[in-house]
C-alpha cells in the first residue's frame, strides 16, 4: 500500500534540514547546552586564542609604564694597543710590542618631561587592552551561537526518528490490511499494493539511516565546537523542538539601539580608534624633544700605556650628570609615521561607520525572519493537526473499505508534510532568535531550553 509514501516525503524533506543542522558531543555524563557552554568556555581554542591575544595586548601596557622608569645600557670595548713610550715632548708608539685596551661605559636616564609622550603610549596600549577584551567578548558570542545552532538541530534530528517511528506504524496498519484482504482473497485487493507498500518501506529506510547520521554529524559538531573530550560516552540532553520564549521583548528600534551599543565587534573597532587617535597624538609629539636626568660612568685599562708626565686616557675611571635634551631629527621618518598613523585612524574610522550600518541592516533582517517564523510556526501547528486527523479519519474508512488507497496516500503526504513545515518553522525560529541574540549583542534565549 501507499501508506509508507509519506513517511518518505517526511524523510526527504526533513533529513537535508537535520544534516544541516547537525551538531553533537559526549562527555562524563549527561550535559545539557549550559553544561557544554561552560566547559567549551573553559576548554575552546577560539577562546583560548582571543585570551592569549589580549595577554599579549596587557604585555604592551607592562612595556608602556616602563617607558616612564629609570633606563640604562651599557658598553663595553676591548681593542690590542701598541705600547706607547715617552714624556711631555718625547712620544714613541712602539709596534713590536702589544698590549690590550678596554673601556666600560654604563649610563642611565630617567624621563622627566616627554610632552605626554609616555602619557600617549599608555593610553594607546590600554586600549589596546580594551580591544583585546572586546575580541573575547566577540569568541564567546560566535562560541554560544554555535552552540545553540547545534544543539537545536540535534533536537530536531531526535524528533525525525518520532516522525519515523510514526510513520512506521501507519505503514504497518496498511500492511496488516492489505495481508487481511490477500488472506480472506478478497478481489478488491490490488496487487501492486503489495509493490507500493515494499517501495515505501525502502524509502523510509533509507530516510531512517540519513536521520542516524544527520544525528551523529549533530553530536560530533557540539563536540567539535566545545573542544569535548574525544573518548567518552556522553548522552546530550535536548528537549523536543519547541519555540524559545525570549527572555525580552523589544521593539525593532530598541534592539537595534541595544546592538549599536552593546555589539562586541562594534566596542572592538571603538576602542581600536581611540588607540589609534593617542598613537596620532604620539607621533605628533614625536617632533619635540625629550628632557630627561642623565648619568654615565666610564672605567678604562691599559697595559700598554708607558708614558711619563702626560695624562694617561687609557687607564682610569670618570662620570658625569646632569639634565639632558634628547631630540631625535629624523624629520623625514617622523613625518610619515605620523602621516600612516593619520591613515590607519581614518580607515579604522571609516570601517566603524559602514560596521555600524551593517549591524543596522542584519538586526533589522533577523528582527524580522524571527517575527515571520514565529507566525509560522503557529499557523503550521494548526496545519498539522489537522492533517494527522484528516490522515486518521481516511486510514479508518480505508480500513472499512470506505475509502480508497489514494485517499490515504494523499492525506499521508499533507501529513507528513505538514509536520515538516512544523519542525522546520520551530528550528527557523529558534535559530533566527538565536542570530538576533547574536546579532544584537544581548542574551535572549535561557541556557536551558
Amino acid at each position: 500500500m501507499m501508506r509508507g509514501f509519506p513517511v518518505a516525503a517526511l524523510v526527504f524533506c526533513v533529513a537535508p534540514l537535520v544534516l544541516g543542522m547537525g551538531d553533537g558531543d559526549t562527555t562524563p555524563k549527561e550535559m545539557g547546552f549550559a553544561d557544554v557552554l561552560a566547559w567549551a568556555l573553559d576548554h575552546s581554542d577560539m577562546i583560548r586564542a582571543a585570551q592569549a591575544g589580549t595577554e599579549a595586548l596587557l604585555a604592551k601596557v607592562t612595556q608602556a609604564e616602563w617607558a616612564a622608569w629609570p633606563h640604562a645600557d651599557g658598553r663595553f670595548i676591548i681593542a690590542p694597543m701598541p705600547s706607547q713610550h715617552g714624556g711631555p715632548g718625547d712620544t714613541t708608539t712602539d709596534y713590536s710590542v702589544w698590549g690590550v685596551f678596554t673601556q666600560t661605559e654604563v649610563s642611565g636616564w630617567l624621563p622627566l618631561f616627554t610632552f605626554n609622550k609616555i602619557k600617549h603610549l599608555k593610553t594607546a596600549a590600554r586600549s589596546g587592552v580594551d580591544v583585546g577584551r572586546a575580541v573575547e567578548e566577540v569568541a564567546r558570542a560566535e562560541l554560544r551561537f554555535r552552540l545553540q545552532k547545534a544543539f537545536f538541530g540535534l533536537s530536531l534530528a531526535r524528533e525525525l526518528f518520532a516522525t519515523i517511528d510514526e510513520g512506521r506504524g501507519y505503514m504497518t496498519k496498511a500492511r496488516k490490511h492489505v495481508e487481511e484482504l490477500e488472506a480472506a482473497e478478497d478481489p478488491s485487493l490490488d496487487p501492486v499494493d503489495k509493490l507500493k507498500l515494499r517501495v515505501a518501506e525502502a524509502q523510509v529506510k533509507a530516510r531512517d539511516l540519513e536521520a542516524r547520521r544527520a544525528m551523529a554529524l549533530a553530536e560530533a559538531t557540539i563536540r567539535a565546537v566545545a573542544a569535548l573530550p574525544e573518548g567518552q560516552e556522553l548522552a546530550f540532553r535536548v528537549g523536543q523542538p519547541a519555540p524559545v520564549q525570549p527572555l525580552q521583548e523589544l521593539s525593532l528600534a530598541e534592539m537595534v539601539a541595544k546592538a549599536i551599543e552593546g555589539r562586541p565587534e562594534l566596542k572592538a573597532l571603538r576602542k581600536g580608534i581611540a588607540a589609534r587617535e593617542a598613537e596620532v597624538r604620539l607621533k605628533r609629539v614625536a617632533f619635540f624633544p625629550d628632557l630627561v636626568l642623565g648619568a654615565q660612568f666610564t672605567y678604562a685599562y691599559s697595559n700598554a700605556w708607558y708614558r711619563t708626565g702626560v695624562d694617561d686616557p687609557t687607564n682610569g675611571y670618570w662620570g658625569r650628570a646632569g639634565l639632558i635634551l634628547k631630540w631625535d631629527f629624523e624629520i623625514g621618518r617622523k613625518l610619515s609615521e605620523l602621516r600612516e598613523a593619520q591613515a590607519n585612524l581614518a580607515k579604522l574610522k571609516a570601517e566603524e561607520q559602514e560596521a555600524e550600518r551593517g549591524v543596522r541592516l542584519e538586526v533589522e533582517k533577523l528582527f524580522r525572519e524571527a517575527s515571520d517564523a514565529r507566525q509560522l510556526v503557529d499557523t503550521m501547528k494548526d496545519a498539522m493537526d489537522a492533517a494527522r486527523g484528516w490522515v486518521i479519519a481516511k486510514i479508518d474508512l480505508y480500513d472499512n473499505d470506505l475509502a480508497e488507497m489514494s485517499d490515504v496516500t494523499y492525506g499521508l503526504v499533507q501529513f507528513f508534510q505538514s509536520r515538516i513545515d512544523y519542525l522546520k518553522a520551530i528550528h527557523d525560529y529558534n535559530v533566527a532568535l538565536a542570530a538576533l541574540e547574536r546579532s544584537a549583542g544581548l542574551k535572549l534565549i535561557p541556557d536551558v531550553f
